[in-house]
């Protein structure tokens, strides 16, 4: 049995490495409400792709987290 986990865009899914696209990443931030300005600045600074846990860091600086995004999209933990 696979443990179940959240991914950024809230949606269920089975436990995965923790990468991100550049381009999904843009998506779940657009879709919680960040500009696109905003979202270029942040994806400038973080390889493609994405290791959220690798990148927690550098995503903190901006504010953002999995939790911070989940509250922006309307999601509850």
């Amino acid at each position: 049995m696979h443990e179940k986990t959240l991914l950024t865009d809230g949606h269920p899914a089975i436990r995965d490495s923790g990468l991100r696209s550049h381009k999904e990443m843009a998506r779940v931030m657009r879709r919680a409400g960040y500009s696109d300005e905003f979202i270029s600045e942040v994806l400038g600074q973080l390889p493609d792709p994405v290791a959220l846990q690798r990148d927690q860091q550098t995503l903190g600086r901006y504010g953002l987290s999995a939790e911070r995004l989940m509250d922006r999209l309307g999601g509850s933990p």
